[in-house]
């Protein structure tokens, strides 16, 4: 803390005039300095007033008896009110009603009252008066010592800036000039470096540095990391030593180093691991703090609960009674009170005192957990899961990006990244970011003995000092220590299985981590809510659906007692629908114009999902149907299957079935917070939905071989009707990464990263035991066995043509008799299945006199029982022949017509290059190919195309599917924001 201390002398012997008040003398250091000013001291009352140049604010400062006269306190906090302005100095003295000012004058010239970093300095005017003003950048720059005068000239020549005129400060040029052609005043500084990581920064940005920036730890080049320097070679808890000028005065010649290695993951070790049945021992370090220095009910839970699993000792910061400490005394084996002002770290380094570090490294693990989290189940799963992987030290989640990163862009990922990814290459990654923003919770860290034997790890928490910014806590300790013990190559790991956008215990990803196991309820995510998560108002309700057993009643309490009641309930009304009244189910269907208009005033629900049946077909099947399966019996979701001419009967909880076209359809689509899609909005939905109000998930319906949407050539000259339908939609599915570039052209302007490559949920049909399908499905099974009895199965599939029914191949009565002459020697029969969209018929009129089987979705709404039941296929270009390969058959291709149909509609893929079998472009060649198809082995080719279009070869698609919506929903809510509409 900078002092000022103003002393006023003795009164002037009477009859003589009295002086002006005079500053006569300066005796101190540049933090710690006493001013005499020497005033006459009237009868009646004095002080000191300090008042803005610009502004006229006025500050006033009260003056105390002194032996020597009277004395000033001016402190730091007492000038930054003023911000930027020149502040005059005045001693104000009072007799009885009246009062006058007078200016301070000056005899003599002052040093700087300002250490490196303090932005103020005394100084005299050219009438004789003192002000107090901010450092000029010049000034703060030469008082550094951080510039080089050698550095900065050697890069004036041939730069655009003019050399350098005789008699002028090269500091002065530098601040004037050179900084902003980008010239650097030290090797360790890099101008435009600073300036572009730091784009709010308006000062010269070395001044801003050597006044702020380094307490603020921002890096001042590429090649000096401020926190690593400091932290490595410096004393942590010492911030009187900026470590740039340290470097440059004493470290640069030590050969020290300037900031941690680039690729910290080739360090980590394998990571301790128990033995198997190890009984282990924890010791737990618990850091305490409420305002009202009350031992909380949830506290007591918590506490109760880790000392099922350790030795706990609690320190609270702040003032607490004995009567609420003995709250703890069943629980831990000690628990005291003290007011540090450190936080958590500090509780944590002072516990470390009061035990020592004997023993504590009798334990195999130790504990730091604080109460800023509301316990809402049982630890043995974290514990029994932790125990039982190999790391020198855990936490319960991982987070990339804090509130002041937010808005970097390597910190917007959308998805959940794996850890086992994270902890290789993206670690090495992450040291590339300006501020290093990786960190494991530090809320709940668990350490092992490698960590807590290690010197260095003991030095950092014995090093804890106070810090008067918040963020700078959590980059020095939360952060800080995150990197640093894993650049000294001890191994972590997180019970959280992933890595979720920023810092998922405040956003609302929180409620997936719930999903997960995670035990907790950060307090600062209800009163804080500094992401503005929506719809919080219902946080109670959603907790105790993902946890039954939460004690949500004593964190209400807490809540009530703690909690400022009016910032809590504006923080939970954040994008509630509180006061939407709901309307009941209208008398008569609406309009179009009227449903869209009531659908902007109806409330829509998270966990509403609507499944629309297929709009050709009419049937419930296919990707729509694998995800209603998967939650069907989930209570939480309220699943709404809307149906058209044809009967559904499905089972499950919550489940209901209502007509699309219909009054009660309308109602229930408007306010589905999901819809699925299966073709596009207007043939599945038929009602105008806004994507502004529902999460439109476009499942399609197959892997597309031949091209569609945006990249088809059939719909050159009508891309704007295409962008505007595909716009509306939150997500695309895929089933592999090939597929993913595929459908991210076909479904533009949709992006990448909005195409999830999941699988196809229809394609869990084919890949599950048959006992696990649905009933229905089993039936479906049966009935195609009768119907094929001991004959082989071989499928017919043609795709879809624009022609129609002059599109389809015309069989000669030659042709068809030698196809009966196949069926006949291989004892096979034809199941007909022709596209959905094809009204013609074709094929099933030229085949009648063979045996064949209608396979059509009237008679067989699955066609995943086609695929299981039969022995071979027979298409062209349908996108049935990718699903198809999951069964390891054999097929064909009767590709009659390949180049008129690439030019009608285009193929992503060479068919030559993907089709796993013969590819026919005459029926010759068909005939020799069905000769023995039912037979033949696949050759080794047929591998490696499956796997161009599968990346998962499991029935959990449709799981997949289900964690993606959860994840959209719960994360980014229900409507599609106007930043997802263009690529």
């Amino acid at each position: 803390m900078r002092r000022i201390l103003g002393q006023l002398a003795r009164k002037p012997a009477p009859g003589s005039d009295p002086p002006p008040p005079t500053l006569v003398g300066f005796d101190g250091d540049p933090t710690d300095a006493w001013v005499t000013i020497v005033a006459p001291r009237d009868e009646g009352a004095a002080h000191l007033l300090l008042v803005g140049r610009s502004t006229g604010l006025e500050v006033r400062m009260s003056l105390t008896d002194d032996p020597r006269g009277w004395r000033a306190h001016v402190t730091d906090g007492d000038l930054t009110v003023f911000e930027g302005e020149t502040i005059d100095l005045y001693l104000v003295l009072t007799a009885g009603a009246g009062s006058r000012r007078r200016r301070v004058a000056g005899g003599m010239d002052l040093e700087p009252l300002a250490s490196v970093g303090q932005p103020r300095r005394w100084y005299t005017t050219i009438e004789g008066n003192v002000s107090v003003r901010r450092r000029r950048a010049a000034e703060v720059i030469a008082e550094s010592g951080t510039f080089d005068v050698d550095h900065y000239l050697g890069q004036l020549a041939g730069s655009a800036v003019d050399e350098l005129p005789e008699g002028t400060d090269p500091i002065e040029h530098y601040v004037a000039k050179g900084a902003a052609h980008g010239l650097d005043p030290s090797p360790m500084f890099d101008t435009r470096f600073y300036q572009r990581m730091n784009p709010s920064v308006r000062r010269n940005p070395l001044a801003h540095f050597c006044e702020y920036g380094w307490q603020d730890l921002r890096n001042p080049s590429p090649l000096f990391d401020t926190w690593w320097y400091w932290s490595k070679h410096l004393d942590p808890g010492d911030d009187s030593v900026n470590p740039l000028v340290h470097y440059l005065e004493v470290g640069r010649q030590q050969g020290l180093s300037t900031r941690p290695e680039p690729s910290p993951s080739r360090r980590l070790g394998i990571g301790h691991r128990f033995g198997e049945g190890h009984a282990v021992r924890r010791v737990c370090l618990f850091a305490g703090y409420d305002p009202q220095g009350v031992v909380d009910d949830y506290v007591v839970a918590y506490v109760r609960e880790l000392a099922r699993h350790a030795d706990v000792y609690y320190l609270a910061d702040g003032e607490m009674p004995e009567s609420e400490l003995a709250k703890l005394a069943d629980h831990t084996r000690g628990a005291w009170a003290e007011r540090h002002g450190e936080y958590d770290f500090g509780s944590y380094s002072r516990l470390v005192e009061r035990l020592g570090w004997s023993a504590i490294e009798e334990y195999d693990e130790l504990l730091l957990v604080n109460d800023s989290g509301y316990l809402l189940r049982p630890l043995d799963d974290v514990f029994g899961q932790m125990d039982s992987r190999a790391c020198d030290w855990w936490g319960l989640q991982a987070t990339k990006g804090i509130f002041r990163t937010r808005d970097v862009p390597v910190n917007r990922f959308h998805e959940p990244i794996p850890m086992e990814s994270v902890r290789g290459p993206l670690l090495d990654r992450f040291e590339q970011d300006y501020t290093y923003d990786f960190l494991v919770g530090s809320y709940f860290l668990a350490y092992r003995t490698p960590v807590i034997r290690d010197p260095e790890f003991r030095r950092y928490l014995a090093s804890v000092a106070h810090q008067e910014k918040k963020h700078t806590i959590v980059q020095k300790y939360e952060i800080g220590l995150t990197r640093w013990l894993v650049h000294h190559g001890h191994p972590f790991d997180t019970f959280v299985s992933k890595l979720y956008p920023l810092h998922p215990v405040y956003t609302p990803w929180y409620f997936r981590l719930l999903d997960e196991g995670f035990p907790l309820l950060k307090r600062v995510f209800l009163t804080g809510n500094h992401y503005e998560v929506p719809r919080l108002a219902d946080w109670a309700d959603r907790v105790r659906r993902k946890v039954p057993g939460a004690d949500v009643a004593t964190i209400e309490r807490n809540l009530a007692r703690v909690a400022d009641p009016e910032s809590l309930r504006r923080n939970l009304s954040i994008g509630s629908e509180a006061g939407v009244e709901d309307v009941p189910v209208p008398d008569e269907l609406l309009s179009p114009e009227e449903f869209a208009a009531a659908d902007r005033l109806s409330p829509k629900h998270a966990d509403w999902w609507a499944f629309p049946v297929c709009g050709f077909s009419h049937v419930f099947s296919g990707n729509e149907r694998a995800v209603f399966e998967e939650v069907k019996d989930d209570p939480s979701i309220r699943k709404i299957v809307l149906t058209r001419d044809k009967e559904v009967v499905v089972d499950g909880v919550n489940v209901e079935v209502v007509p699309l076209e219909s009054p009660e359809g309308q109602h229930r689509v408007m306010r589905a917070g999901t819809i699925f899609i299966k073709h596009s909005r207007y043939r599945n939905v038929v009602h105008p939905v806004s994507s502004e109000l529902h999460n439109l998930i476009q499942l399609w319906h197959g892997i597309p071989f031949k091209r569609i949407g945006y990249a088809s050539a059939d719909y050159l000259g009508r891309l704007d009707r295409v962008d505007a339908d595909q716009q509306q939609y939150r997500a695309v599915i895929a089933s592999s990464k090939v597929d993913a570039l595929a459908m991210t052209a076909a479904f533009y302007p949709l992006t990448f990263h909005q195409v999830w490559n999941t699988g196809l949920p229809r394609n869990d049909f084919i890949l599950r035991d048959e006992e696990r399908l649905p009933a229905d499905l089993r039936d479906e099974l049966a009935k195609l066995r009768d119907l094929v009895g001991d004959r082989r199965l071989v499928l017919l599939m043609p795709t879809f043509r624009n022609a129609d029914d002059g599109g389809a191949y015309r069989f000669s009565p030659e042709e068809l008799a030698r196809l009966e002459e196949w069926q006949k020697t291989h004892r096979c029969v034809l199941g007909l299945r022709e596209h959905m969209a094809d009204a013609g018929g074709m094929y099933g009129s030229q085949l009648s006199g063979l045996e064949t089987i209608d396979l059509s979705a009237d008679e067989f709404p699955d066609v995943e029982v086609l695929y299981r039941e039969s022995s071979a296929l027979i298409t062209d270009y349908s996108s049935a022949f990718v699903d198809y390969m999951l069964t390891g058959k054999p097929m064909v291709s009767f590709a009659y017509d390949d180049e008129s149909y690439q030019l009608e509609r285009g193929g992503f893929y060479d068919l030559d290059l993907v089709f796993p079998g013969p590819i026919c472009r005459t029926f010759d060649e068909l005939d020799d190919a069905l000769d023995g198809i039912v037979d033949r082995r696949v050759d080794e080719s047929y591998e490696f195309r499956r796997r161009l279009f599968f990346d998962h070869l499991d029935d959990r698609s449709s799981a997949r599917v289900v964690e993606r919506v959860r994840d959209l929903t719960e994360a980014r809510g229900v409507g599609k924001p106007l930043g997802e509409r263009v690529a």
